[in-house]
């Protein structure tokens, strides 16, 4: 018994000895911490604790980055809405001049009909849309400079609010036309009745202009299909005399019934509304539903002579280009990588990037936008719902139009009208892949599409006059 609590004694000695040491050496560390103006944590709560630091971080810097992008436009909204040509002016004004030019396209005939301004067209060579405007400048002999702009920094168009191609500048006026089929109807307007600005063209095809939550800008032009007659006061030649239709209104409410009989009527009510004369809205009245006469004709000058169905089936087509046809070319184009990778090097030799673009942005263009567009093209294919093999569908749009132009030269008859010359721009910015090979192989588009080229191509001249460095 004396044996036995002798040894727990000296255990219970031993034991409280230990137990006041690490007392003691908890309580040194504690107060050196303390000290240091430091607690004692655990490696998982400073890990947590730099978690939470980094998200605190980054919010911080995307609710600033967003507040600035929330406010970039703050203030102008209510006056830019109203009045869009306020953005567009600033824009002008801040464009830099000469512009940096890189071709000069001219051609061995005088123009179709006469265009006094001069025109840059900001493209990139290969887009559809503009090369729907360059098939239609071509076409009529309109000569024109371009600035190719490079498809991943942008910075020949980084002084436009409008972002995307083409952008045609009327230089004499300094004024900026957005949207390819705006573009196109606005000329084509002046060419049918000249006026002594090309403004008091442009301005009836003004711009409605919304703001995302992100502050992005996006531009509708409701009347971009449309020909449009100015006041008369605006006219160069007022005696010019253009029957039209009732209004624009009545033309999108499918209200325009074609002119079978020219010869004036007898009765009451035929000459009770025979005297009352077409309703503007701001100037705006669609030029279509008769014969466009002059005084002075010559052979130099086109006559036009259309009826009210023709120029709605022209409308009705234009249309289809751009929200149809148009969204088949990518996905097929872009199909695979092998695909992509060869159409942007098709692109290169297109648009001589060698001699507009230093090695290592060609480079940047070529390889990582095949990679970019190759992933791009599978959610086209979705949004547009194309077939899963996406030939098809480019196949089904070329028998399309085909049917619609049925045993005539072109859609316009013995001549191309702007459908023509839509469909045809489109197709030229895919002519060097694959794809096009494959449609005119499959269907039976390539004697129309042989056709518009020997029409539109043959006096067509590019120069270049400028490299970018």
């Amino acid at each position: 018994t004396f044996q036995s609590s002798f040894s727990s004694q000296r255990f219970l000695l031993h034991t409280s000895r230990l137990l006041s040491a690490e007392n003691a050496t908890d309580i040194h560390q504690f107060k050196k911490q303390d000290l240091k103006g430091d607690y004692p944590s655990s490696p998982r709560r400073r890990q947590y604790r730099y978690y939470f630091l980094s998200i605190a971080a980054g919010a911080l810097i995307g609710a600033i980055y967003t507040l600035r992008q929330s406010q970039k436009y703050e203030g102008l909204m209510p006056e830019y809405i109203s009045n869009s040509e306020l953005l567009e002016r600033q824009a002008m004004e801040a464009r830099p001049l000469p512009p940096p030019v890189t071709k000069h396209v001219t051609f061995d005939k005088p123009p179709k009909q006469n265009f006094p301004f001069k025109l840059t067209l900001y493209q990139y060579v290969t887009c559809p849309y503009c090369c729907k405007v360059r098939a239609y400048l071509n076409y009529y002999r309109i000569p024109y400079d371009i600035v190719e702009v490079n498809s991943v920094m942008r910075s020949e168009t980084k002084w436009s609010i409008y972002k995307k191609v083409p952008v045609v500048v009327v230089e004499d006026e300094q004024i900026q036309l957005n949207d390819s089929s705006m573009i196109i109807s606005s000329i084509e307007s002046y060419l049918r009745m000249p006026t002594k600005t090309f403004k008091n063209i442009s301005k009836l095809y003004q711009s409605i202009i919304d703001k995302d939550e992100k502050g992005k800008l996006s531009f509708n032009y409701p009347n971009k299909y449309f020909l449009v007659e100015p006041l008369l006061n605006d006219q160069i030649d007022p005696t010019k005399q253009v029957q039209t239709e009732k209004t624009k209104h009545d033309a999108i409410d499918n209200k325009i019934q074609p002119i079978e009989n020219t010869q004036p009527s007898t009765s009451f009510f035929a000459k009770l509304f025979s005297k009352s004369k077409p309703e503007r809205e701001h100037g705006l009245i669609n030029i279509g539903s008769g014969n466009v006469t002059t005084n002075k004709e010559t052979s130099s000058q086109t006559s036009y002579s259309k009826s009210s169905e023709q120029y709605k089936l022209e409308r009705q087509w234009r249309e289809w280009v751009d929200t149809k046809f148009v969204h088949t070319l990518s996905p097929n184009i872009y199909c695979t990588l092998r695909q992509s990778l060869n159409s942007f090097r098709w692109f290169s030799k297109a648009g001589d990037w060698e001699q507009i673009f230093p090695w290592y942005q060609r480079w940047i263009i070529v390889y990582t936008g095949a990679i970019i567009m190759r992933g791009v093209a599978g959610r086209l294919k979705k949004k547009h719902n194309l077939n899963d093999n996406v030939r098809l569908s480019l196949y089904e749009c070329a028998n399309e139009w085909i049917k619609a132009v049925g045993v005539k030269d072109f859609l316009g008859g013995s001549e191309p009208n702007l459908a023509d010359l839509n469909v045809y721009g489109v197709l030229t910015a895919i002519q060097g892949c694959e794809a096009f090979q494959d449609l005119m192989n499959n269907t039976k588009i390539q004697p129309w599409f042989e056709r518009m080229k020997h029409l539109v191509e043959p006096h067509f001249a590019d120069n270049h006059i400028r490299a970018i460095t």
